[in-house]
């Protein structure tokens, strides 16, 4: 597959000029001794570089396996090891690992692609995408979306996550252009030249130095409404903690958008009522690295009954969980896009899968009308005085509270009652209010005993909520002494508006620094 044409402000690389610079980086690393199945680890510091090694790769037949740009070299060491990958990426050349090749992953089963699956929580798995997968889940999700020749796609999500690289797979299938956010903003622009475009060796720096593609981890709100607003972007893709300050930034959508895509967590309905409300074309999607990115999607729709309403499913994608009326259970599901399987030392292909299929840890259902609906993840769901409850549930009510403009629910331990909820909140509400709001509006069971309101909820690279950093900084003394489920008394018995409990739980609080990952 020829790669995408790249836009990055004012600078423009065609399919062709593209295609040439990632041939001339293949024939270099058949040089350096890449081979066909085998697997390199980079950093995602360059977006630019990354695009362009990883179709140089998909020419060799070699796998790529991004990484967060900062990750501890312990860490990237570790990861090496677990997938058994012969190269590390270097300043301009790839380094052996030592390791010998991986007998398992040669020919039509050697990975293109290989994304780390962790989320906010949980230890990282290493999903392998073939090339034949990742393009049948870009015709698919192309063919939905509408994506055109001539359109452009602009990319903010990382390229060390499925969300952001699977948006050069499906430009490079339409002949659209994939558009990153220039390093200085829209301010940062130069037109692409012929002598120094790139580096020796390299193949990373496509345009002179002022046209470089931000490489960020943090979520820069203001710089992507003055992209949307300066070029013809005819689709975005973000996770809704981008879309609520987006919202702030640039209140109305830019002409030419048809497609505001939704993915990566649930979207709460106060957020995508005041989306739409504002005219934003907004679809909602679901779908994780194991499938290439989405396998369901639809335009949203206003829904009050429980649960996420994501759409169809896919063309060709099978599920099996519950039907109409029933309820909901692990989805399992197969298609032309599902992974090879999950990467061990020999990268063996299958391992993950049972019979063909993927067994996810979110609780569906598929609706009469084939939509599927999305309740919570079954490894989510916290008991509290013996009750289940789902955290993202009362996160999803919490969003529509009076003055609540980001939410995030997690919980925590507590020696008496197992677990116990925390609300986390960007907005103006004050503790005492959203107190209240929660002991009239939600059951005993699902009231956060904890309030902790932030200057910005802190976020992964991913753009999701750090839910890790949210535990740091509720847990302690008052997670302890939080009230029962059934209890009177919020905080242990103590008013809530004593001056001691005030100060640490309803001060006003900057978040600490997102996690690599």
């Amino acid at each position: 597959m020829s790669p995408p044409a790249v836009a990055v402000g004012a600078a423009h690389w065609s399919q062709a000029d593209f295609a040439a610079a990632a041939g001339r980086l293949a024939g270099k690393l058949t040089a350096w001794g890449v081979r066909a199945g085998d697997v390199v680890l980079r950093p995602a510091d360059d977006p630019m570089g990354v695009l362009c090694l990883q179709h140089a790769l998909v020419l060799v037949g070699a796998g790529l396996l991004p990484y967060p740009a900062g990750l501890p070299s312990a860490h990237v060491d570790a990861l090496a090891a677990a997938v058994g990958a012969e190269w590390r990426w270097g300043q301009h050349a790839p380094a052996s690992t030592g390791r010998g090749a991986a007998a398992d992953c040669r020919g039509a089963t050697a990975p293109s692609l290989l994304i780390r699956t962790s989320g906010s929580e949980g230890a990282p798995k290493v999903a392998m995408l073939t090339a034949a997968q990742l393009a049948a889940s870009a015709t698919r999700v192309n063919g939905t979306l509408d994506l055109q020749p001539g359109d452009e796609w602009l990319c903010v999500l990382p390229l060390h996550h499925i969300g952001g690289l699977a948006i050069g797979w499906r430009c490079a299938l339409a002949g659209a252009t994939l558009r990153l956010v220039a390093a200085d903003g829209p301010a940062g622009e130069a037109a692409p030249t012929e002598s120094g475009a790139e580096r020796a060796g390299a193949g990373a720096c496509i345009f002179t130095e002022p046209a470089r593609a931000a490489a960020r981890t943090d979520f820069d709100a203001c710089a992507l409404a003055a992209t949307l607003a300066r070029y013809p972007v005819t689709h975005l893709s973000l996770v809704p903690a981008m879309l609520s300050r987006l919202l702030e930034a640039m209140p109305a959508p830019p002409p030419r958008l048809r497609v505001l895509l939704l993915g990566g967590q649930a979207l709460h309905p106060a957020l995508a009522r005041r989306a739409v409300a504002a005219g934003w074309p907004l679809f909602v999607s679901y779908g994780m690295s194991e499938t290439g990115s989405m396998v369901a999607v639809r335009r949203w729709r206003d829904d009050a009954a429980p649960g996420s309403l994501v759409g169809p499913l896919l063309p060709d994608v099978q599920a099996d969980c519950a039907g109409p009326g029933e309820p909901p259970r692990r989805l399992r599901l197969r298609g032309p896009m599902l992974m090879a399987g999950y990467a061990d030392a020999r990268r063996r292909p299958g391992l993950g899968l049972g019979d063909g299929w993927l067994t996810t840890s979110d609780l569906c259902r598929v609706e009469a009308d084939g939509s599927l609906r999305v309740f919570a993840r079954a490894d989510d769901l916290v008991v509290i005085g013996g009750e289940q409850v789902s955290p993202a549930a009362v996160e999803a009510r919490l969003a529509a509270a009076p003055g609540v403009v980001e939410a995030a629910v997690v919980a925590v331990t507590h020696p008496h009652w197992g677990a116990t909820l925390a609300a986390c909140w960007r907005g103006p509400a004050a503790a005492p209010a959203l107190e209240a709001w929660c002991r009239a509006e939600l059951p005993s069971r699902e009231r956060p005993r904890l309030f902790r309101r932030l200057a910005a909820l802190p976020l992964l690279a991913s753009g999701k909520p750090d839910r890790a950093a949210l535990k740091r900084l509720v847990e302690g003394p008052d997670a302890a002494n939080a009230g029962a489920p059934g209890s009177g008394e919020p905080f242990g018995g103590e008013s809530l508006n004593a001056e001691s409990r005030s100060d640490s739980l309803h001060a006003e609080q900057a978040p600490g620094p997102p996690s690599a990952d």
